[in-house]
């Protein structure tokens, strides 16, 4: 049986996935169009799109690559926006059906949420003598709602700051002046619209929280609980050290482990595909897939 593992082995180096990405339907700067054709150029096997709180980018993702023949399998999936502890915390949702009703309706409300806080953003905004930072915004967002993201680089366009980094340090984040929390559902609430649509529910980039392990452990623990299928072990811009820890607290909470860059842009040396592979240790969340 040995020439079994190691033909597996073989395909498995040669399969590239990212499950994990965003278009002009949220915050990314490519339409879905050019998506799949940079992850075509790239050489991705796999690519899943996950918008935040919304779906409508996937229709034309599809669109292109049946009719362009791109060799890429698309998942469908999204990324709802979850409050846990007064943390915003990210579940993945992948092979969803975007025509299920209880899907649709917690994206609605998440999107009538978002709209109240670019709003609110763009008040607090206004105080300090930024004004009409909304309609500004709403020139990145292409029409779409408008996210923190926009506002960024809308700051950053005009002045106010000279990169991402800082219009969040500044304005954006936690401690700055147009923070707004954001007005979204719960773990539980996501996890069970996701299942509800047929697909599985990933913790997104678990390490980026700024959680204490300890923190880390409740998260993963109360997520596991609600029915969460699997955590992000590989992402963009981690060390070894980090890939390690995750594949062990994949295991340690029985979760299969997910891989994705989390692309928005290309800045940072952030491209379509370029995260480390799952460690051996780990059940990839595609081990089962068609």
């Amino acid at each position: 049986m040995w020439y079994i593992t190691r033909l597996k082995i073989i395909f498995e180096k040669k399969v590239i996935v990212d499950l994990h990405s965003h278009t002009t339907a949220s915050d990314g700067i490519l339409t879905p169009t050019e998506l799949v054709k940079r992850a075509t150029d790239n050489q991705i096997n796999m690519l899943a799109i996950t918008d935040h709180d919304t779906i409508k980018g996937l229709p034309e993702a599809k669109e292109t690559i049946v009719r362009e023949n791109l060799p890429v399998k698309l998942i469908y999936g999204v990324e709802i926006s979850t409050i846990w502890k007064n943390s915003e915390i990210h579940i993945v949702g992948l092979n969803v059906d975007i025509e299920n009703s209880q899907l649709l309706e917690l994206l609605l409300a998440q999107e009538k949420g978002r709209i109240d806080r670019a709003i609110s953003i763009s008040e607090k905004l206004a105080k300090v003598n930024i004004h009409d930072a909304y309609q500004q915004a709403q020139q990145y967002s292409k029409g779409d709602i408008v996210s923190r993201a926009h506002f960024a680089r809308f700051l950053v366009a005009n002045g106010y700051v000279k990169d991402m980094k800082r219009a969040f340090k500044k304005y954006l984040g936690k401690g700055g002046y147009a923070y707004v929390p954001a007005n979204c559902c719960g773990i539980a609430d996501a996890i069970n619209a996701i299942h509800s649509a047929g697909g599985q529910a990933v913790l997104a980039h678990p390490s980026r929280y700024d959680l204490t392990l300890t923190k880390l452990k409740l998260l993963i623990s109360e997520f596991k609980t609600f029915g969460g299928d699997a955590i992000e072990v590989s992402q963009s811009r981690q060390t070894q050290d980090d890939l390690q820890k995750l594949a062990k607290l994949a295991n340690e909470f029985e979760l299969l482990a997910s891989q994705g860059s989390d692309f928005h842009d290309l800045v940072n040396y952030l491209d379509l595909g370029k995260t480390t592979p799952l460690p051996g240790s780990v059940t990839p969340i595609w081990h089962d897939w068609v």
